[in-house]
């Protein structure tokens, strides 16, 4: 067999039209977290400064990107930290 053919009908998977339940599920979650964000929001308002502080870095996850290494394939080919630094800031030498 050769692999795709075009035109090959397709066979299997989820029906057009059929929502994913994942994003279904997703969706139930997000109602139910709008509809009790009250009553949430009165137990948040109960707990210890530790514990506020817990919840509020772990739901901070949710909403705000978490910054991540960058990765430099020039990185890879410095010979001293310097060199790494003007490599990530973008320094580059007179001639």
């Amino acid at each position: 067999m050769a692999g795709f053919q075009k035109g090959h009908e397709k066979m299997g998977g989820r029906a057009k039209g059929v929502r994913n339940k994942n994003t279904e599920m997703k969706d139930n979650l997000r109602n139910f977290m709008l509809e009790n964000f009250e009553a949430f929001q009165a137990s948040f308002r109960k707990l210890s400064d530790r514990d506020r502080c817990n919840i509020y870095l772990r739901a901070a996850e949710f909403v705000m990107p978490k910054i991540s290494a960058i990765k430099f394939e020039e990185a890879k080919n410095a010979n001293s930290a310097v060199e790494l630094l003007r490599i990530t800031a973008g320094y580059k030498e007179e001639e």
